[in-house]
Order: structure tokens, then sequence, then C-alpha cells
């Protein structure tokens, strides 16, 4: 596969955050093999890369990875989703990637909700498709409630129920964030508190009330604070010390079913919760 590098960044960056289920070790591999070229040219070094070039990846071998899986009965799959893979869609360029839906395929799971390829944490999958339709409802109706961790730069001033507004951008494939509504911008919530602050970033606890695109990201540039690892609406400086996290510093951790539906209210009583691996990387 072929992508055009929008702005400035080392080569394994950029080739990890594009190309699905290229991991760190892998894109070291695929160059030490002189499987990269950049503007038609081999590499064999992590070389700075400037916008407009083009990096080609070749075809690398990958088995298909596993998901932990937190809790399953015969109705749903609950996962704790590694960082860099999708949820239900991948690049079909490829043979060598996989999906959530793929990994478990199995178990005819069927994706309910989503989160970014380079962000971690729990993912529930419906084994039928009645099911899956329980959940759309259960979703729009907002009958749970999800629960992030996220690093970010800076510290907040402003906390507790933050709304916004936000549009999608066709032309960029992110979002736009507006304080004030405007015409296609829709109402955003996001609820956030400050679990640990380190002076130059901080970890919070973030509640989604509402579930858009790139919520939580979007939400947390537009306030200044972009999550650490996210080069597509903030800096991927080098703020940490010990920084060998490749995906997203934002967990969804923690999810709380308050459901109305006979057949699925039993969910009501789990109790699921997950830590995030990046937090070996915080500075105690």
């Amino acid at each position: 596969m072929d992508f055009t590098i929008n702005k400035p960044e080392k080569l394994i960056e950029a080739i990890i955050h594009t190309v699905q289920g290229m991991s760190f070790g892998s894109a070291q591999k695929a160059i030490r093999l002189g499987k990269i070229k950049v503007n038609n040219k081999r590499v064999k070094d992590n070389i700075n890369l400037s916008v407009g070039d083009i990096v080609s990846v070749y075809e690398f071998n990958k088995s298909k990875p596993t998901v932990p899986i937190i809790y399953e009965d015969d109705n749903i799959i609950i996962v704790n989703k590694p960082q860099g893979i999708e949820c239900a869609t991948r690049d079909k360029s490829s043979n060598n990637t996989y999906s959530l839906e793929e990994i478990l395929e199995e178990h005819s799971a069927i994706v309910v909700h989503r989160l970014d390829r380079l962000t971690e944490g729990i993912v529930v999958l419906a084994k039928t498709k009645e099911i899956a339709t329980k959940f759309e409802k259960i979703f729009r109706t907002r009958e749970i409630d999800k629960f992030y961790q996220a690093a970010v730069v800076g510290v907040p001033k402003n906390t507790g129920v933050l709304k916004a507004y936000l549009k999608k951008n066709s032309n960029s494939a992110l979002v736009d964030i507006s304080n004030e509504e405007k015409p296609n911008y829709k109402e955003i919530i996001t609820e956030i508190d400050i679990l640990e602050d380190y002076k130059q970033y901080s970890i919070l606890d973030i509640k989604l009330h509402t579930g858009r695109t790139h919520q939580i990201r979007a939400h947390m540039a537009h306030l200044g604070h972009h999550i650490i690892g996210d080069n597509k609406y903030g800096s991927n400086s080098n703020i940490l010390e010990n920084n060998n996290y490749k995906g997203y510093y934002l967990t969804a951790y923690k999810i709380v079913f308050n459901i109305t539906d006979k057949q699925l209210e039993y969910l009501n009583n789990l109790n699921i919760e997950i830590q995030p691996t990046w937090k070996t990387n915080i500075k105690n």
C-alpha cells in the first residue's frame, strides 16, 4: 500500500499510525528487510519524513492476533481490544490484517460500538443479529455508561460536564469542534475529572454522555489538552521520558450497563473494568 505524509514525522511512526496491523517491531523488521520505500527508493533506516513524501509498504506476514475475552455468554462477548486493531473494518488492500470481527469470526460476533484503531479497551460484540439490533437501541437510549482514562498534555482548568458542538470534516477524515451551536454541528457532552496531576501532563477520568466520532480526542484537543500519542489532533511530542507505547494514551476502561430490556437486563450485574497498559510509562 502507498500513503502520503501530511506532517513531518519519523518513518516508523508514520507506518504504525497508518498501516493497520503493523506494530513497532514489525515496522522495524520491514525496514530492515527492505520492504519499505520512500519516494520509490528503498530505505533501511528510521528516517525523517517530510510533507508530501510517498511511503510504499510491501505485504508483510502477520499471524492473526489474540484478543483477551473478559466476559462471554450466549448473547455477547466483551473483549479488551489492544491498540492497533480495527473493530469492524480494515484495510482491504492487505490480507494480513484483521479486525475484531475477523479475529472472533468463529463466534459470529458483531461489533455493537467502536473504538478508534489506536485506542485500547472494552468493546462489546453481539453473537446474533437480534442481539446486535437490541444493542443499537440500548446505545441510542444511553442505557450504557462508558468511562475512559486518558493521559493528556497539560492540566485542564475546566472540569466536570463540558458541552460543545462537533461536525465531521469529510475532507480530512477528522472532526471540527465549536463552542457555539452552528448548522450541521451536533452537541457533544464530555465529563472529565483529574485523577493525577503531573504539571506537564495529567491523567483524566472521562465519561461520555454522547458518543460522537472522535469525541474525546477532538474535544480534549479543542480544550488545549490533546491526548498523548495522538498526532492527528495534536503534537506527538516526547513529553514522556519512556514513551514506548505506540497507540493513543486513551483506554475505554469501564462499562456500566443500565439496561431495561428484559432479555439483557441481567448484564446490569456485571462489573467490567480494566487497567490502561500505557500507565507503565507514567512517572510516579
